[in-house]
């Protein structure tokens, strides 16, 4: 009887690869059929970079860095009358899409009857307002403004209101209004403010 002798199968990758190449470290890699050295060696030119390319990533870094881009810590908007003092922090740049925080604080330097914080529709357009802490005794519209009326107030004794909202897609370059405080009808102080909307 006759024995007979398989050389034993050679892997794949021993079949299919072609001529080594020869690496910088000093170690020699098979690379695949109809690949050549050529193939993976860039020319000189290529392979040194492009003064432009660095300049234009080094602008990009620094915009982002300056908060040209958002990022930055919310501007706190204050404005201080003989009534009451109002402080609105809220972002100025945001980015489609986003969820924000707007956090307004209230100190009445002498008794509310009604107090009513107005919100002019132009600075909430195409932006959700997911929810309002707290929530407001009675909600209407009036005077060109929403008013959100939060009943008496006492002097000296801070109110905090907590806004979460959301920047809808249609909105692009950003929303400017007015955000004013009433006691009741009567017009205490108002603040103009602004957000811009990145892409």
């Amino acid at each position: 009887m006759i024995a007979h002798h398989r050389k034993p199968a050679r892997l794949w990758s021993e079949r299919s690869a072609g001529p080594p190449v020869h690496c910088p470290m000093g170690q020699d890699k098979a690379i695949p059929d109809g690949i050549e050295e050529r193939h993976h060696r860039l020319p000189g030119p290529l392979r040194r970079p492009k003064l432009a390319s660095l300049v234009v990533t080094g602008a990009i870094l620094l915009a982002a860095i300056a908060g040209f881009a958002g990022g930055t810590p919310n501007p706190n908007h204050v404005i201080d009358s003989p009534a009451a003092r109002l402080e609105v922090t809220t972002p100025s740049i945001l980015r489609n899409g986003l969820f924000y925080e707007t956090r307004i604080h209230i100190v009445p330097h002498r008794a509310f009857d009604d107090l009513v914080l107005g919100v002019e529709p132009s600075l909430w357009r195409d932006m959700t307002v997911n929810s309002a802490i707290p929530a407001a005794e009675k909600e209407s519209f009036g005077g060109g403004l929403f008013r959100l009326s939060f009943g008496p107030a006492k002097a000296g004794e801070p109110i905090e209101l907590k806004f979460d909202g959301q920047i809808n897609p249609p909105l692009f370059g950003g929303n400017r209004g007015r955000i004013a405080l009433f006691d009741g009808e009567r017009p205490v102080t108002s603040l103009n403010l602004a957000t811009r909307v990145l892409p």
